[in-house]
C-alpha cells in the first residue's frame, strides 16, 4: 500500500516490550512470529510501536471488529470512514416509543383481557393478533411471553427495557456484549 511511517498500537502488555526489545521473546509459539514481524519493521522508513492500556482501546476493538468482517480483495480502494459519535449508548437507539404512548403490547393484552381488537383494524390485522395473543399470557396487570421451553418471559414497556439493557451491557461485571447475545441474556433473565 506504501504506508512509509506507521504507528502500531497494542493492549498487550506482553507483546508490545517484546517488540520493541526491552523484553525478550521466549516462548517457543511467539518466536515465529517475532521473527516475521522483524522482517515487516525493515520495510518501514520510520514504525513506532505503542502500548495502549485495554481500558483505552475501545475504538481499536471497534476497527478490529469491522475489519473482520471485510474481506480484502486485489484492487480494493479502501474508502475513508466516518465515526459518529452517538448521543446515548447504541443499544438504546433500538428503544422506541410508541406514537400513541401506549406499550408495545397494548393490542395484545388489551385482546386477552377484553376480546376487543384495535379501532379500524383490518381482518388480517385481527387474524395477527389472534395468533400473537395465544403465545402470551395475563397475570394481573403483567403480561409473559411463553418461552419455546414454557417459561414465561415478563414483557416490559420502553423505559424499564432501557433500565435493564443497561444493567446488563454496562453493570458493574457487564460484559458490554453486542445486541444479539445481550437480548439472549435478558431472556435468561426472564424479561421480553
Amino acid at each position: 500500500m506504501g504506508v512509509a511511517k506507521l504507528m502500531v498500537f497494542g493492549d498487550s502488555a506482553l507483546i508490545i516490550p517484546q517488540t520493541v526489545g526491552e523484553w525478550k521473546t521466549k516462548d517457543a509459539k511467539l518466536l515465529p512470529y517475532h521473527q516475521y514481524l522483524e522482517g515487516l519493521v525493515n520495510q518501514f522508513k520510520e514504525i513506532s510501536f505503542e502500548y495502549l492500556p485495554r481500558s483505552h482501546n475501545q475504538f481499536v476493538d471497534a476497527l478490529t471488529t469491522l475489519s473482520s468482517m471485510l474481506q480484502a480483495t486485489d484492487g480494493l480502494e479502501v474508502e475513508p470512514l466516518k465515526i459518529e459519535v452517538l448521543p446515548k449508548p447504541a443499544y438504546c437507539m433500538i428503544i422506541t416509543e410508541e406514537p400513541d404512548g401506549k406499550s408495545w403490547y397494548y393490542d395484545i393484552i388489551n385482546y386477552i383481557k377484553r376480546q376487543e381488537f384495535p379501532e379500524g383494524s383490518t381482518p388480517a390485522d385481527r387474524k395477527y393478533i389472534t395468533k400473537m395473543a395465544s403465545k402470551f399470557f395475563v397475570s394481573g396487570e403483567n403480561l409473559y411471553k411463553r418461552s419455546y421451553d414454557s417459561v414465561l418471559l415478563r414483557c416490559v414497556e420502553t423505559t424499564e427495557a432501557t433500565q435493564i439493557m443497561q444493567e446488563v451491557h454496562e453493570g458493574i461485571c457487564g460484559p458490554h456484549m453486542n445486541g444479539h447475545m445481550m437480548a439472549k441474556k435478558i431472556m435468561r433473565l426472564g424479561y421480553y
